[in-house]
């Protein structure tokens, strides 16, 4: 049996939950603020089991600030490009295996939103005016499992920046993910016995 090298690409769609970290992954210091993950990946064969997949996502950011005792409540929303350049590694060469995933990503800032309330009551609702001079760039790292089929695949993916996005409180994006994909194109062949 050969494998074909053939790569594929599709739809890539699941829920983010971010936040703000002074360290990195699992050191976030607010509450997490849920929200969608859409976007396209292509993945293109450099072994039998490694993969080059670069993605086009659009990525919700941010966080939630929770005060009870006061009765206050604030959301940070960030709303990013990003274009993940990632390597999957695959633990088996035939389909319905697990892989691995790891490599930068690259984020455009596109809109952002403060929100607050005051014993459930909205007093501040302010979008970003965002200038040419803003730091709009960001620089993560992704890593990840998943697991993959013939045309469908998850993963559980976490990200850092790896520039605080707050140079003065050393603040740095953090996203945890749970995505699925689709896939167009070619697939990785099932084993079949002894076939050469």
């Amino acid at each position: 049996m050969t494998l074909a090298q053939d790569g594929h690409h599709g739809p890539r769609v699941g829920l983010a939950l971010a936040t703000q970290s002074v360290g990195g992954l699992f050191q976030n210091t607010n509450n997490l603020l849920a929200g969608p993950l859409v976007g396209w990946h292509f993945e293109a064969p450099l072994h039998p089991q490694v993969s080059l997949m670069p993605e086009v996502l659009w990525l919700r950011k941010g966080f939630v600030v929770r005060n009870p005792a006061q009765s206050t409540r604030s959301r940070t929303t960030l709303n990013y490009v990003e274009v993940p350049l990632l390597v999957k590694v695959s633990t088996d060469k035939a389909a319905d295996g697990i892989y691995l995933l790891a490599g930068p990503s690259f984020g455009y800032l596109m809109s952002g939103r403060y929100q607050s309330w005051l014993n459930g009551q909205q007093v501040i609702d302010q979008r970003y005016q965002l200038a040419s001079g803003d730091r709009r760039f960001q620089f993560s790292g992704v890593v990840g499992m998943g697991m993959e089929g013939p045309r469908m695949a998850f993963d559980v993916r976490a990200q850092t920046s790896l520039a605080p996005f707050e140079r003065l409180t050393r603040m740095r994006n953090v996203v945890y993910a749970l995505t699925f994909a689709y896939r167009l194109g070619g697939t990785k062949p099932a084993r079949t016995g002894g076939e050469e």
